[in-house]
């Protein structure tokens, strides 16, 4: 009998195995590897892919549902293996508190690789998300390392050395700082035709609708090529055209933008800190000695240990 199976069978000290790590890394290419097909999974991804759900092409329902079912399984003392980002430790902190012990097998691949699995995704996060991701996960690590009393492995995963030159190119680009990063990645957006997010839900208008908002904009400066500020735009003008019969006012529609805007602006110096962040990261001697890499074979070994 397994011992994957055994463990379940342990009520009394259940078992949670984590698998951590930012977006586009690889953790569902490790998980296929390892001996774990006895324990229940818990993946935002059968919320976000199953066309019936509730939480259908939608990241953040999707996070909240698989969140939702690993608190169920904790309140039974259910073992099971967790498939999360993990980069709020409170979460973890808080299963260990309910009596689980926790080994955590954290998944690390280079900013750059991740960025380009996201793309080649059929739901691709907005690249935004994939690096402030990374940045908020690998910077816990030596957190994690002490809240599991050391039950965590760590895999790198660089694609068999696949995108060296664009890891070569991020990393060179990654001296110039911020704009240097920014400037690579457009570059490499412009040659690979890539970049976007598919989570992207536009605003849906009849043709009335439609008519009418280009009546009510049509002295209003904004971009209309700018996807986003076009949304927020449209979702001021439809919450009053649906409950009024007639748009806002011109004043309220310039404050949307100017809202928007703002809002937009904050969010680029958050990148900015994030891009920065990784920069710093990817050329600390002491972040690049704490990942020890182990093998499949291994982190496989490990669990099997840890489980029994």
């Amino acid at each position: 009998m397994k011992l994957s199976t055994l463990i379940l069978e342990a009520r009394n000290r259940p078992k949670i195995v984590v698998m951590a790590g930012g977006a586009g890394t690889g953790k569902s290419y490790l998980l296929n590897q390892l001996d774990l097909g006895s324990l229940p999974l818990v993946n935002p991804d059968k919320y976000v892919e199953d066309p019936k759900s509730p939480a259908y092409n939608k990241l953040t329902s999707g996070v909240a549902l698989a969140n939702k079912e690993a608190d169920q399984l904790t309140d039974d003392k259910t073992s099971f293996v967790w498939d999360t980002t993990a980069s709020n430790p409170k979460k973890v902190k808080d299963i260990i508190n309910k009596g689980y012990d926790v080994y955590m097998v954290m998944v690390y691949t280079h900013p750059m690789i991740a960025y380009i699995a996201n793309a080649g995704r059929k739901r691709q996060v907005p690249s935004s998300a994939v690096f402030s991701t990374w940045r908020n996960v690998y910077q816990l690590i030596k957190d994690y390392q002490k809240m599991t009393g050391g039950n965590m492995s760590i895999f790198i995963n660089d694609r068999g050395g696949q995108y060296k030159d664009e890891v070569e190119g991020f990393d060179t680009a990654a001296k110039n700082g911020v704009q240097g990063i920014k400037d690579y990645l457009q570059n490499y957006n412009n040659k690979n035709d890539i970049g976007g997010s598919s989570f992207f839900v536009p605003v849906e208008m009849s043709k009335q609708e439609e008519e009418e908002f280009l009546k009510a904009t049509a002295n209003i400066d904004y971009n209309k090529d700018n996807r986003s500020e076009d949304k927020a735009l449209k979702k001021v003008f439809l919450k009053a055209y649906q409950a009024n019969g007639v748009g806002p006012g011109e004043d309220k529609l310039r404050d949307a933008v100017k809202k928007y805007r703002a809002e937009k602006e904050k969010t680029s110096e958050r990148e900015n800190d994030i891009l920065e962040n990784i920069a710093e990261m990817l050329y600390s001697p002491t972040f690049q000695a704490i990942l020890q890499h182990s093998t499949p074979a291994e982190i496989d070994q490990n669990i099997q240990n840890f489980l029994s």
